[in-house]
């Protein structure tokens, strides 16, 4: 079948997808639901009511799923996973707290959002809105973000290093067997509870669709391992362009006054902990005699009176704010990492948790950031001191712009429509999914 006749099998999918997260989650979700409705798909999106305008403002149909945003039960969560060292401890803590909370709510929804649908797309996390999939009889695809969480042979489970073939293949089979002893359970008792079929491994290769999972990343910043099984496709970051951005004049006038600053974003890393870690990044600011942009946030920083070098703002899109920098101060959230890796500046990463810990090696190993600082150890000295290796080392900032210009190569959105389209044409040839 040549691709013009599989490109007419596929025009007028019905395509649903389900998405759980913060903004690094959702906004790579809202650049593939408006790249197929442009191309001729109807779509509709499940995920917290939280995001609605986000989604409609941009035309495409939106289905709210779960429970009311509860900022509450996140800054309680945020307070104590930021206290979580152990990486298999973060991923049980945000299984318990995060994608199992009200999961039952979330799945019911999901059921029903997704009726008469031929194809869903789900985030790997998104495992209530996977098992309504599966009961309403859809194929379904997942998107991660993450590739340190795919074994291979070729690394070790971040943050482990890599220790070679052998060492690796045996971490791996650990970190294998303390998924299936106390995370299996957690999300089967779930599973089982709605009538579904037992996972294997979730949290691993268990959260991923058995068909095809598309990892949202870039090859240039995470190169994809030789070993890597043929369901996983890199297909490069799914950028959303927000074109009609306006840049307010106070922020505006803050950028003519002088040099780069120094940009601060720790997007949705909230918590009770808004005055200390407002406080720890304006006496870093002034030890370094640095200016800066913080973003507030979802952890809420900011102060009422900021030195003159300090700017606090609310939401500024990171296609922008970023390139205004000479560096980035961020989390690690897949987003985060890969807007500052596209804008050609180093990043300075201050992992919370999850895959944070991966990007934060990730992009050590490959010369654009210091080594990474957990945020339980972030202190103004310490950070003080990542700040001038990253100016005094003219290889980070040249390595950056290199990255930058090798990511400008790729076109994730276009990659990842098109092994959509052949996935569906696939299913319908093959007839794998029956109504």
């Amino acid at each position: 079948m040549s691709n013009q006749q599989s490109r007419e099998n596929t025009r007028k999918l019905r395509i649903v997808l389900s998405t759980w997260g913060s903004t690094g989650d959702i906004q790579p979700f809202l650049a593939l639901s408006e790249r197929l409705l442009k191309v001729g798909h109807e779509v509709r999106v499940c995920a917290s009511e939280v995001y609605r305008d986000r989604f409609a403002k941009r035309g495409i149909d939106f289905y709210p799923v779960g429970v009311p945003f509860d900022s509450d039960h996140l800054n309680r969560a945020m307070d104590a996973i930021v206290q979580i060292k152990d990486p298999l401890k973060s991923a049980t803590f945000v299984a318990k707290e995060g994608i199992l909370y009200k999961a039952d709510k979330w799945y019911e929804d999901c059921l029903k959002g997704m009726e008469g649908y031929d194809l869903a797309i789900c985030h790997s996390a998104d495992v209530p809105g996977q098992e309504a999939a599966i009961r309403n009889n859809l194929p379904w695809i997942t998107v991660s973000y993450c590739p340190g969480f795919i074994k291979t042979r070729y690394e070790a489970p971040a943050p482990i290093p890599n220790l070679g073939a052998p060492l690796n293949t045996l971490i791996w089979k650990v970190a294998e067997h303390l998924m299936r002893k106390q995370v299996d359970p957690l999300f089967n008792d779930f599973i089982t509870a709605i009538g579904g079929e037992k996972r294997e491994c979730i949290g691993l290769e268990g959260m991923y669709s058995p068909e095809l999972n598309l990892i949202a990343a870039s090859p240039s910043v995470s190169k994809p391992p030789p070993d890597l099984p043929n369901k996983h496709k890199f297909t490069g970051v799914w950028f959303l362009e927000e074109l009609d951005y306006e840049v307010p004049p106070a922020l505006q006038e803050f950028l003519d006054q002088g040099s780069p600053p120094i940009i601060i974003s720790f997007g949705s890393m909230g918590g009770s902990r808004n005055a200390e870690t407002t406080s720890i990044l304006v006496e870093t600011v002034q030890r370094t005699g640095q200016r800066a942009i913080i973003q507030a946030g979802w952890g809420n920083l900011g102060m009422e009176r900021p030195p003159d070098n300090i700017r606090f703002v609310e939401y500024v899109p990171h296609n922008f704010l970023f390139r205004q920098g000479y560096c980035v101060i961020h989390h690690g959230g897949a987003g985060t990492t890969a807007a500052a890796c596209r804008a050609g500046v180093p990043s300075i990463i201050i992992p919370h948790l999850g895959d944070q810990l991966y990007w934060g090696h990730t992009l050590r190993k490959i010369g654009v950031a210091p080594k990474p600082l957990h945020r339980q150890e972030m202190t103004p000295k310490r950070l003080a001191q990542r700040i001038n290796e990253v100016i005094s080392s003219r290889s980070m900032a040249e390595r950056a712009r290199i990255l930058m210009e090798e990511i400008k190569t790729e076109d994730g959105l276009t990659t990842a429509v098109r092994l959509i389209e052949a996935f569906a044409t696939e299913v319908c040839l093959n007839h794998h999914y029956t109504s």
